[in-house]
């Protein structure tokens, strides 16, 4: 049997177990009864808690097959094709929560690629919304992304405050002079900005209100001035 024949069987295989078509090497990681067909010296290169565990005293060590608990198969998948080489995927919106706990948990550079796309969003023009801002922050206390929560403070700043708790004002009407308004709420938005920490509320609340007192320094002074982000609600 040729090298190149061998090659498409062992592909057929590991795509009969999970459909996804991870080359079959030297162990294999079950998750929900789901078979990874992966590389030792990959998992090892990227991950010091696989490294370990492969190549420690662990039993793991001995072992062609390993079970992985506390993960889902789909998420693991999508950590492996962000990590192994011939795949590369990068971290966007739509994995990035998928891939992050798995990375933290594993202590995978990966870790710092789905910081980096976070902060490349907190800035005007990126479309993102406060609702995934406020995910973001609260994954970044949760994973301990200081410099993601030092971008995503200054970027709030720049928010107006009733926003980041899920409030909006429409103007309805204007007679006389006078400007009316209704306020809607977002209960999920407010639940979220309710669920970050004490200190990351103060520092938010901080920087806004730096901002504020320049913006009225430079207005007061005829300067230019820059308008807060408008940035939607969900």
């Amino acid at each position: 049997m040729g090298t190149e024949e061998r090659n498409v069987i062992l592909a057929d295989m590991a795509t009969m177990d999970f459909g996804f078509g991870f080359p079959e090497t030297d162990i294999t990681l079950i998750v929900e009864g789901n078979k990874f067909h992966v590389n030792r010296a990959v998992l090892s290169h990227h991950s010091p808690v696989f490294n370990a565990m492969l190549n420690g005293h662990f039993k793991e060590s001995s072992e062609k097959e390993i079970v992985l608990e506390d993960c889902k198969a789909e998420h693991f998948k999508e950590f492996l094709k962000s990590l192994y080489p011939n795949m590369k995927q990068s971290v966007n919106g739509k994995n990035y929560s998928q891939v992050l706990p798995l990375a933290h948990k594993y202590q995978s550079p990966l870790v710092t690629d789905c910081e980096d796309f976070m902060k490349t969003l907190c800035q005007a023009g990126t479309g993102i919304t406060v609702s995934t801002l406020l995910d973001y922050i609260l994954a970044a206390e949760k994973f301990n992304l200081g410099q993601f929560l030092e971008s995503a403070v200054k970027f709030c700043a720049r928010v107006d405050f009733d926003l980041l708790n899920g409030k909006k004002y429409s103007r309805i009407s204007q007679r006389f002079g006078n400007t009316q308004y209704t306020k809607s709420i977002d209960k999920d938005v407010q639940k979220k900005f309710l669920q970050l920490s004490i200190e990351t509320q103060f520092s938010i609340a901080k920087q806004r209100l730096k901002f504020l007192e320049m913006y009225k320094k430079k207005r007061d002074n005829s300067d230019s001035v820059e308008s807060d982000f408008e940035i939607p609600l969900s």
